[in-house]
């Protein structure tokens, strides 16, 4: 594939044109425009690189994160046959002590019985003496082994098998603001690596140890690194591209979010033994460690600490590698080094700093609501699916693949109509499917087409929204608060996801409360979105001091940049 200067790279120096190649680009010595843009364009061959590389980490983030609906699939069950029944089949066993139907325990998850007639006991066809099955069958024709078949995860343990899913968000939320500090403070790509690294490396425990406790304790570990891989990767995908490109790479980089999920389905397919599956991911996810060798440090971030040295040999090779020749490049970051030292980055960055000030406060109490109502909905509607078809590997592939339109769609919405209205009209189309799915009553039509079609376009209008919140996300916060400002995101996200659960259970107190609720919090989310400032086209603050000017000239970046000579430093 060609990239020339003509397509993809917009300097201050300017490409002369693509039959041109070798004409030497100068940096101009009097502006302090973006160090990045300025040195290597906004997008170009290093710049393609880096954002593939990130992306495909979402493979990884997507098995872990979905593996609980292949290691727990809906399972049936029934009481154990004692000895002296082993000469009756399974179906005539179950025949002789299947209960009432008013006896028999179905949950979203598990299927089956819990209590067996007491075949010792007279009954009569009003009344049956029950007892409470000690240890329990499972039907093995789809998966030969699963986490609830193996310790039992049904009846009073399947709360078990629930903390086990409950912790492993817990962790991912954790992960994702602890490793997102870490990243602001040690560099992206070094916290990067440990996350990768430790969660294949757990992830291969978790599939030999014998004990759910500590299955449960080594997938919370294995979270906590998972939960860092997803914003470190991100930040540092955003952080290399800039101008139209910045909006169309942190879109695109959902992508294989989708693709990952669908492979699942397949590796599930081919793997029934739940203990094989796991090995299989997490084998497949240490391959990711060799991105040491093929990934640099953000520039972005080294130069916004003071690290201006480390950045430039960085920013070199890049333009080398994007065919662009650099002069004079020690003299112009000489004279627009003077920001990046700022007071903002002289100081220790901490966490508290995403409030430090009253514009900072807005936007991220603004933003954990609406993360939060994200993960609640995403986890929601993925569970809503899943009960359509008891093809449980089709359901999830279709549901999977079902994300991806509107993923590409969000970059051509976002483009052209700004993060704002493109985030406030994708939650009312959630918002609209969620209350119509109420007109259509399951079981009126074949295969229950409307609702299918409707939950799907839901699903749609939610990959358009999540991309274009990460993306708008990252824009509204500075570069020394990036890592954090996102993690504190993804925390309130996982918090949502934790209560996706719950909000499916509602339909066990009325048919439509869930899909009513998630309707509702839709509306909210477009209403909270309209307090926030608009971030297409702006340049990426660096620095508090940075979004503090934004904020009275947000619309003059001119006006901007000259105010920005004029702050004093310590």
């Amino acid at each position: 594939m060609h990239f020339s200067c003509s397509s993809f790279l917009n300097m201050s120096a300017n490409c002369e044109s693509d039959r041109d190649k070798d004409q030497e680009a100068s940096l101009p010595a009097n502006t302090d425009n973006d160090r990045i843009q300025e040195t290597i364009g906004d997008f170009g061959k290093w710049q393609l690189k880096i954002s593939i590389l990130m992306s495909l980490i979402k493979f990884p983030i997507a098995w872990f994160q979905m593996s609980i609906v292949f290691l727990a699939p809906p399972t049936n069950f029934w009481c154990k046959k004692p000895d002296i029944y082993e000469n009756r089949t399974d179906e005539e066993w179950q025949s002789l002590i299947k209960p009432a139907a008013k006896y028999i325990m179905q949950t979203g998850i598990n299927r089956g019985y819990c209590f067996m007639k007491n075949l010792t006991a007279d009954y009569n066809n009003n009344t049956q003496e029950l007892i409470e099955c000690s240890s329990f069958s499972y039907n093995r024709s789809v998966f030969v082994s699963t986490i609830t078949s193996e310790w039992d995860l049904v009846c009073s343990r399947q709360k078990l098998m629930d903390m086990s899913q409950v912790t492993l968000m817990i962790g991912v939320l954790l992960g994702n603001i602890f490793c997102g500090i870490l990243a602001d403070k040690h560099g992206r790509k070094n916290i990067l690596m440990v996350c990768l690294l430790l969660q294949s490396v757990l992830g291969i425990f978790a599939s030999i140890t014998p004990y759910f406790p500590l299955f449960v304790f080594i997938r919370f570990c294995l979270a906590l690194a998972n939960g860092g891989t997803m914003v470190i990767s991100f930040v540092m995908c955003m952080e290399v591209v800039g101008g139209k490109w910045r909006t169309i790479v942190s879109i695109l980089y959902q992508v294989p979010f989708g693709f990952g999920y669908a492979l699942l389905s397949g590796i599930a397919y081919l793997l029934r033994d739940w203990r094989n599956f796991h090995f299989a991911i997490s084998l497949l996810s240490m391959l990711y460690v060799g991105l040491y060798w093929l990934v640099p440090e953000s520039p972005r971030w080294l130069l916004a600490i003071g690290r201006t040295k480390d950045a430039q040999k960085i920013l070199i090779k890049a333009a080398k590698e994007n065919n662009i020749k650099l002069i004079n490049m020690d003299e112009t970051f000489s004279k627009s080094v003077n920001r990046l030292t700022s007071r903002d980055n002289r100081k220790t960055i901490k966490f508290k700093d995403l409030f430090s000030t009253r514009e900072l406060r807005k936007r991220s109490c603004l933003i954990i609501i609406n993360w939060f109502i994200a993960g609640m909905q995403f986890f929601g509607f993925i569970q809503y699916i899943g009960y359509i078809s008891d093809n449980l590997f089709f359901t999830v592939a279709v549901g999977a693949l079902t994300s991806l339109p509107g993923t590409v769609l969000s970059v051509f919405l976002v483009s052209n109509y700004g993060r704002k209205l493109t985030i406030i009209y994708a939650f009312l189309l959630t918002a609209s499917c969620s209350f119509l799915i109420l007109a259509f009553p399951k079981g009126a039509f074949s295969f229950d087409w409307p609702r299918i079609v409707l939950a799907g376009t839901g699903i749609i209008g939610i990959s358009v929204s999540i991309p274009a919140m990460y993306l708008f996300t990252g824009e509204l916060f500075p570069t020394v608060l990036r890592n954090s400002g996102v993690g504190l995101a993804m925390m309130f996200s996982r918090l949502g996801s934790i209560i996706a659960p719950l909000l499916v259970s509602l339909q066990n107190v009325a048919h439509f409360l869930p899909l009513l609720v998630m309707g509702i919090v839709a509306i909210i989310q477009a209403v909270l979105v309209l307090f926030l400032p608009e971030t297409q086209g702006k340049k990426l603050p660096d620095t508090i001091e940075d979004l503090e000017i934004r904020k009275y000239h947000s619309n003059n970046d001119a006006q901007m940049d000259e105010e920005r000579k004029n702050i004093p430093l310590i």
